[in-house]
């Protein structure tokens, strides 16, 4: 039996090799189906990556940094195990989501993968059809594997039709929650206002919406700089992910169909802390229209703020503060989940596959092979997450809550236009009650509803998340 097995195996590698344009041969055969890999006799595989490669390895920010390094230590090995080559190219100012959607579209790339790093959207990618989903390939991408390559939530972020287009290399430092919003919170200045640390809220399970208001009740009566302020935010991020710390997921579930319900309690109470926040302590609580100012964080002008994960470790706040700080989840709020923390992603950053590429499956086993966890960073989830408690993050429970808010995250659909949507209700609210704002903002959200959201529900998300 074990005979016939090799040769049915060995017939099938050479039917893989016979189909595929690129060369290839089998080596190392001892007798098992894992024993094999599959050769590409020196290919080379161009990869697109944001920075220029002189500068940055794919997406570290410092070479010869042990990220870095162990990135290196990686392209090497993966080049080694499958006798081809990386070339990592970054063309100047040409490399735009659009020169790229022109350049697939019309064949006319020799790139074989795309690495997004700096902040432009890979959902365009995923409209515009040039990028392979990673459901096509479920031999060799396990998307159940959701600590190697990104929650559904995140996966949301490059999705149309319910077809994931981007995986996000959750075991590189830095990088599972790369695009999260969180709460910051400066540790010295609550300490000198006589407040509670944040943190034993969190670890006392009453981090509420409720126990945010008290905490800003008790330190503004103490904050008595003028400049000084108690909370900052962009008004449409700070609305969307108070709608998903609420409950709030667009639809009730009925008989197992996803039913649009923009008026449900969860998304009417929710406007109403909205303007509880935004109208309670005055000029106190910034939530303005322009980007979440994370400047006056670092400049200890507010005690706390809304940040996005890389602010946090690659960004302002891990190189440019001289206080002691921590990181929160935002509350939960009274329709929620207590726990489930569920925040919101504005974008995915990580591997995409061209829809020119003349071998995907090679393609696909190099993705696979750089999502890897690496034993620099702990080999495993908890060790990557002692390591950034120890490496990257002011303490254990700020790395625990790091990787807290990963399952219960979920995309803004800022590149649909909710953000900006977000921001007229936030605005409006100033000045009517919910109900009307809802009903004025209703049939442009449905809209984006039944064209992007919907199908991402029923495609993908539904069946790999706990939406009730």
């Amino acid at each position: 039996m074990m005979i016939k097995k090799m040769i049915l195996l060995v017939l099938a590698v050479l039917f893989l090799a016979s189909c595929s344009q690129q060369p290839v041969e089998l080596l190392d055969f001892i007798g098992n189906q894992d024993d094999f890999v599959i050769k590409y006799n020196g290919h080379v595989l161009k990869m697109y990556q944001d920075s220029d490669p002189e500068d940055v390895v794919i997406v570290f920010p410092d070479n010869n940094s042990p990220q870095s390094d162990a990135l290196l230590t990686r392209i090497k090995d993966i080049e080694n195990k499958y006798d081809l080559v990386i070339e990592r190219t970054n063309k100047g100012s040409d490399d735009t989501i659009e020169h790229y959607i022109r350049a697939i579209g019309s064949n006319a790339t020799d790139v074989e993968l795309l690495f997004r790093d700096n902040g432009k959207s890979t959902w365009f990618w995923a409209e515009a059809g040039v990028c392979i989903p990673f459901t096509e390939f479920p031999d060799i991408i396990d998307l159940s594997d959701t600590d190697k390559y990104g929650t559904p939530g995140v996966l949301e972020a490059a999705m149309i039709d319910g077809k994931p287009i981007t995986v996000q290399p959750g075991y590189w430092p830095g990088y599972q929650s790369f695009e999260c919003f969180y709460m910051v919170y400066n540790q010295d200045m609550a300490g000198a206002l006589g407040l509670t640390d944040l943190h034993e809220y969190y670890e006392n399970e009453t981090w509420t919406w409720d126990t945010m208001l008290k905490y800003f009740d008790d330190a503004i009566i103490g904050i008595t700089n003028e400049d000084q302020i108690l909370f900052t935010a962009h008004s449409g991020y700070i609305l969307n992910t108070m709608l998903y710390s609420n409950g709030f997921d667009y639809v009730d579930i009925v008989d197992g169909e996803p039913v649009f319900n923009l008026f449900a309690d969860s998304c009417l109470n929710t406007l109403e802390f909205f303007k509880e926040l935004d109208s309670r302590y005055g000029d106190k609580v910034d939530i303005g229209t322009t980007r979440w100012d994370i400047d006056k964080f670092v400049d200890e002008r507010t005690l706390t703020a809304m940040a996005i994960a890389q602010d946090v470790v690659t960004g302002q706040i891990a190189y440019d503060i001289d206080f002691a700080y921590g990181l929160m989840p935002f509350p939960c709020g009274p329709d929620g989940t207590y726990g489930e923390w569920a925040q919101s992603v504005t974008r995915a950053s990580g591997f995409n596959i061209p829809v020119t590429v003349d071998d995907p499956d090679m393609v696909a086993r190099v993705v696979s092979e750089f999502c890897e966890p690496f034993e620099e960073f702990g080999g495993d989830k908890q060790g990557l997450i002692d390591y950034y408690s120890t490496a990257i993050l002011p303490s254990e429970i700020d790395g625990e809550i790091y990787f807290a808010v990963e399952g219960g995250t979920r995309y803004d659909y800022d590149d649909v236009g909710i953000i900006s949507l977000f921001q007229g209700i936030a605005l409006d609210l100033r000045n009517a009650s919910p109900m009307e704002v809802l009903q004025s903002s209703y049939n442009k959200i449905y809209d984006r509803y039944v064209e992007y959201i919907e199908p991402n529900l029923t495609g993908y998300i539904l069946e790999h998340m706990d939406i009730d």
